[in-house]
């Protein structure tokens, strides 16, 4: 009976951590891992880029022209590294 109960709760465990501990961690290629961390970083890359093209527009209402600038050149920088974190994805999709 006990038994049992423990197996469930591992089982579900499992299913529902999907970061590197335990066993999933052999099961999984490293390139498949990078691959989902890349595609992660990319959604929230992209949604603080917008925010920071939000923000600047408000500071630009505000009168802070200076400030919105400077949050202009970060979405700029942000859409850089979203292009690299891009390429790194093509790359990670032609290893697997």
């Amino acid at each position: 009976m006990n038994d049992h109960h423990h197996h469930g709760h591992d089982n579900h465990h499992h299913d529902h951590h999907d970061s590197g501990q335990g066993s999933g961690q052999s099961e999984m290629p490293m390139s498949e891992k990078l691959s989902k961390m890349v595609q992660h970083w990319l959604k929230h890359n992209a949604d603080h880029a917008a925010t920071y093209r939000q923000w600047a527009e408000r500071a630009r209402q505000a009168g802070m022209a200076d400030v919105a600038e400077i949050l202009e050149s970060v979405a700029e920088d942000s859409q850089a590294i979203n292009s690299d974190l891009e390429r790194a994805g093509q790359v990670l999709a032609d290893k697997s």
